[in-house]
């Protein structure tokens, strides 16, 4: 379990560095406003967390009340993503209550014009609700996308090493990425309140069911078995540093700006898409 944070530009101004040194190990971003323009802070946070390490995945607030609408809220997403060359997960933030008596087909059909926009646009996609959400407003066995749920078990503030009773954990049936757990948490660097999660994914390693293959004669890592990329949440120590193997650069396991630039550098020098992330083409490059 890792201790992370969403935010706005309701946080204003964030000192990055002090949130890391505070044990703060991951970010989720807001990124466009309900007006359609980004998020005031958003490139803020962008730079402030690339120049700390801090993963971060983004999320959208949704207003949409039509398949039009939605569709339009998962382009803008997509093209601000593109815009900030940022590859993550982003999450649908379902809790508007303006939404709330649509009802369960209706709320389907949204979310899913939005996940095939933010899908084909080539980033990984899930949910965010409470859990009243969840369990009554929609029909969550509809979706096998991770979900991120809020349940505040008290409404004291609350700072970084305190932890929430474990009996209020939410329980989904799909895959939980992390829980939302207050509003009031108290975190170097931020003026005022901001909302604090536990991710249940390894931020520095893959719990995937996919068996790594067996290391390339002369690298003593293991080949990546999925796409890396800087910021990602869920990422082998041990690819990355096939990675840096190659790259011929420090084999730390951690894939930061050093990494980002050598990868981009070898994708230009080489007729690769300058994407900065290490797919299949690239890891068949590499081992050339």
């Amino acid at each position: 379990m890792y201790k992370g944070i969403d935010v706005s530009d309701n946080q204003g101004t964030i000192n990055w560095d002090q949130v890391k040194e505070d044990g703060i190990k991951f970010a989720i971003l807001r990124s466009v406003r309900g007006s359609g323009k980004t998020d005031y802070q958003f490139k803020n946070n962008v730079t402030g967390c690339r120049a700390v390490d801090m993963p971060f995945d983004i999320y959208k607030y949704s207003y949409a009340d039509t398949i039009t609408k939605a569709s339009k809220e998962a382009v803008d997403v997509v093209k601000l993503l593109k815009q900030n060359d940022i590859m993550c997960t982003v999450w649908w933030d379902m809790e508007d209550s303006s939404l709330r008596n649509m009802g369960k087909v209706a709320l389907t059909a949204l979310i899913n014009t939005a996940k095939t926009v933010i899908e084909a646009g080539g980033y990984q996609f899930g949910i965010y609700c409470n859990q009243d959400w969840y369990r009554n407003v929609l029909d969550a066995r509809s979706f096998d996308c991770p979900f991120w749920v809020a349940r505040y078990p008290s409404n004291d503030r609350m700072s970084v090493s305190e932890m929430p009773a474990v009996r209020y954990k939410p329980s989904v049936t799909q895959e939980l990425f992390g829980w939302q757990y207050s509003s009031k948490g108290n975190v170097s660097g931020i003026v005022g309140n901001v909302d604090m999660n536990i991710i249940y994914v390894d931020v520095n390693d893959d719990n995937s069911a996919t068996e790594p293959s067996k290391p390339t004669q002369g690298n003593p890592h293991q080949e990546p078995t999925y796409c890396l990329y800087r910021g990602r949440l869920k990422q082998s120590k041990e690819y990355v540093k096939w990675l840096q193997h190659y790259l011929k650069i420090k084999e730390d396991g951690i894939f930061g700006k050093d990494t980002d630039k050598e990868l981009k550098k070898y994708q230009r020098s080489h007729g690769l898409a300058v994407d900065g992330k290490c797919g299949a083409k690239t890891v068949g490059k590499l081992k050339q």
